[in-house]
């Protein structure tokens, strides 16, 4: 069917009227006698009575044939305007008495109809006139146009009335989105206009009906009708669009009705704001949410809430972070658990400490997903002491502790070499009704075995399947790690025997354990005696883990000629270890000086492609400490043609490459004034591209920074500014960076100031290494060589005196 229905179409609709061309009419006279005069009932009598009674048993009272014309009719109709409910039976009754209704009589009912606003007894009576399948089209105009006619409310009265009323029975009873749409363009261009609420009914129609081209086809026509949509049509538009997971398209609908300064009310927000939920759209919801603040909206904590989780679930921190900033909401205890999880998540330890110490700061409750997070995030930094410490508090406090608090501190003791204690905590576990499982019996067997305990391991193994607790995986990879560790080879192969009689499966990840376990263990032959085995593996992806997992071994032993030299003989079949062991290779060739080595294991990566920023960075760094700067340079230059964008270390590396070089040049007697001029004129040049790549500096590179300025520029104004700007970016500034700037106060003689960040150094729990030590002697030495000048100088003048 074409798309826009000629006018002809419509005659396909289905009601009762008749043809109202005389010619037709006095067709339909011949062939139907009853057309004009039809059989009625004795209440069309002249004195019309509904009135109800115990004389009346019946609404027909005395039943006999009557023959009366659509003027009777209407005349009835008038004289019960009154009573619209009478009215609208007595017009149905009599249509199924035969009665067959001209314009005139719908016109009368319909007036009544309108005059009561009861338009969906006039749906329901024009639903039941479509539902008899008739031939009504030209009559259905011709009524249209006696509506106009009449005046009875003009075209956005009456005829409205009736337009909507006829779009809504059609939608209902045909159920055809394309159809219904081209009913509503072909009266539309006659200027029979439905109201905005029938329209918005006719597109959540359509849009439920799943048609996005008659969707957008309806709103294209309602604009051409000067019919402006409102918040209701668009929030049908966007929800099709959501529903049809086009979040982009609705976002941009959204943002055409905001240019249109069309006014979305609350309900219209929180709709959308729901459904970009559903569609996990959370970084659009957080645009919604932000707009209804600019707004002046009171936003529900439950719609926060669930963007703030999804935003941190999806590791789109900055975005949450921002979100907080813009609606000034305060970090309870739920929000500071969604942003702990995901940077937990991330990785990013030191942040989740952070939080945590904000938590403190502001009386915050732990969760005790939280007390986990911050216990493990400990664990990982290596800070066992702490974790143990915190475990007693948050015993003390009252939480209450689970197995995985349990295994965290049981897995401190046994880093810390303290088994007993671990031992006391399994049986703490015991007495409180906890049950100790595989995995804290695992705990206990890897400290013994880390203590070259292999008796006591030995007994713990034994008391844990005397519980009935059957060893895992975990367990036997344990086992197996302290045995090779240990050198005890027998005992491995004893392991590897049984393992898959227990039905556990020996995987290449187990193998892979066992040639590196056995290299730290001292036992470089029996490892190679495994890989050999191994090696001539068909498997592609097996082969390459059992060579990466030699050449580790190799560098755990400090074997890097034979590390390299099997790098090598794999590099020369065409294929490669990962990119792990080959980072770490290239820094150990780096160590040791053997740069060709190293440029040539980045060289096969290129080849491979699978470089990355990291590799280049190590080998960067091996250049730079040589003091092979043109070599780092032509590298630096080589990786950002390669595509490969340099990180905040790479430039970090770069930097403190061209200090050093400038460092050397201005302790040469040889150095000219432009050389180091252009290496000054490097360095900021450096400093730009990073601010253009909009890459933040860390500790290091603003120790850096901070070097340069205090030791080539002696600019201690910009020094302190930049570690001023490590302090307001919440970083955690390390001794190397105080040491920086202690020694740039002390190069410039201001003691006072030297001392008092050394104190604030040292009152921050940060213990001086070598170098911090140093430079604090030097600033001693200083002090008391400027006392010194000052008491001579006094004495000079005592004497000129």
């Amino acid at each position: 069917m074409h798309r826009y229905l000629r006018l002809k179409s419509i005659a396909n609709w289905s009601i009762g009227l008749p043809k109202i061309s005389p010619f037709l009419q006095k067709i339909q006279l011949k062939s139907n006698p009853s057309f004009r005069y039809f059989s009625a009932v004795a209440l069309l009598s002249q004195n019309l009575d509904y009135s109800s009674g115990e004389d009346k048993e019946s609404f027909f009272p005395i039943q006999r044939t009557c023959f009366f014309d659509s003027t009777q009719v209407c005349n009835n109709l008038h004289n019960l305007r009154t009573n619209p409910s009478v009215a609208f039976a007595y017009f149905k009754d009599c249509e199924s008495l035969g009665v067959i209704h001209e314009i005139s009589t719908y016109t009368a009912i319909i007036s009544i109809l309108f005059n009561s606003n009861q338009k969906q007894s006039l749906v329901s009576l024009f639903s039941n006139l479509i539902s008899l399948n008739t031939d009504p089209g030209d009559q259905i105009l011709s009524l249209l146009f006696s509506l106009r006619q009449s005046g009875g409310g003009g075209e956005a009265g009456l005829v409205s009335f009736t337009v909507d009323a006829l779009l809504k029975a059609y939608i209902t009873c045909i159920r055809a989105p394309q159809q219904a749409a081209d009913v509503f363009y072909e009266l539309g261009k006659l200027g029979f206009l439905p109201t905005l609420q029938s329209c918005n009914f006719l597109l959540s129609f359509v849009a439920d009906a799943g048609d996005e081209e008659t969707l957008f086809s309806v709103l294209d026509r309602m604009l051409e009708f000067s019919i402006k949509p409102d918040n209701f049509s668009f929030t049908i538009l966007m929800q099709f669009l959501l529903n049809a997971n086009k979040s982009s398209m609705a976002i941009h609908v959204w943002g055409l009705m905001e240019q249109e300064c069309i006014k979305l009310d609350q309900a219209t927000y929180e709709t959308f704001l729901s459904r970009m939920c559903d569609c996990k759209r959370y970084d659009l919801s957080s645009e919604i949410l932000q707009a209804m603040v600019r707004k002046g909206m009171q936003v529900r904590t439950k719609d926060f809430n669930i963007v703030f989780s999804g935003l941190c679930k999806e590791s789109k921190l900055e975005e949450a972070e921002k979100l907080l900033q813009t609606m000034s909401v305060s970090l309870d205890h739920y929000a500071f658990e969604c942003l702990i999880s995901a940077y937990y998540k991330r990785g990013d330890f030191e942040k989740v400490l952070d939080l945590c110490e904000e938590m403190d700061s502001r009386g915050i409750e732990y969760t005790s997903i939280i007390v986990t997070h911050r216990l493990q995030c400990f664990s990982k930094l290596g800070m066992d002491n702490k974790v143990l410490a915190y475990f007693k508090e948050f015993k003390e406090s009252g939480i209450v502790l689970d197995k995985v608090f349990y295994n965290i501190a049981i897995n401190a003791y046994r880093r810390l070499g303290s088994i007993k204690e671990a031992m006391e905590l399994i049986k703490e576990m015991r007495m409180i009704g906890l049950v100790p499982d595989t995995r804290n019996y695992t705990c206990l067997i890897a400290g013994f075995l880390q203590k070259r305990e292999i008796v006591n391991a030995r007994v713990v193994l034994a008391k844990m399947l005397k519980w009935g607790l059957k060893p895992d995986l975990i367990t036997y990879n344990v086992l197996l790690s302290g045995f090779c560790r240990n050198g005890l080879v027998d005992a491995v192969y004893d392991i590897l025997e049984l393992m898959p009689l227990e039905g556990i499966e020996l995987s290449v990840d187990t193998y892979c354990l066992v040639i590196k376990d056995l290299c730290i263990g001292k036992r470089v032959n029996d490892a190679e005696v495994l890989f050999n085995t191994l090696s001539s593996t068909t498997d592609l992806e097996a082969q390459i883990r059992y060579f990466s997992s030699m050449v580790a071994g190799y560098l755990c032993q400090g074997y890097t000629e034979r590390a390299y030299k099997l790098f090598e003989r794999f590099s020369e079949q065409g294929k490669l270890i990962n990119e792990k062991v080959c980072t770490h290779l290239v820094s150990e060739l780096c160590k040791e000086g053997k740069l060709s080595y190293a440029s040539n294991v980045v060289r096969e990566m290129l080849r491979a492609k699978q470089h990355n920023v990291f590799i280049f960075t190590t080998l960067m760094n091996g250049y730079c400490r040589a003091g092979r700067f043109d070599d780092a340079c032509n590298l630096f230059s080589e990786m950002t043609d390669a595509g490969i964008e340099p990180n905040v270390v790479t430039y970090t590396v770069f930097l403190d490459g061209r200090l050093k070089e400038v460092l050397e040049m201005l302790r040469s007697e040889t150095a000219k004034e432009n050389e180091i001029y252009q290496l000054n004129d490097i360095f900021t040049n450096l400093r730009r591209e990073m601010e253009g790549a909009k890459i933040e500096p860390d500790v290091k590179c603003y120790t850096v920074l901070i070097d340069e300025q205090c030791k080539v520029k002696r600019c201690l104004n910009d020094a302190q500014q930049l570690f001023d700007e490590m302090l307001s970016k919440n970083l955690r500034i390390d001794v190397h960076a105080y040491t920086a700037l202690i020694n740039g106060y002390r190069r410039k003689g201001k003691i006072k100031e030297a001392r008092e960040l050394y104190e604030v150094m040292v009152n921050s729990g940060l213990e001086p290494d070598d170098i911090a030590s140093e430079v604090w002697n030097k600033v001693q030495y200083r002090s008391i060589e400027m006392q010194r000048e000052f008491l001579e100088t006094i004495a000079h003048c005592f004497k000129l005196i």
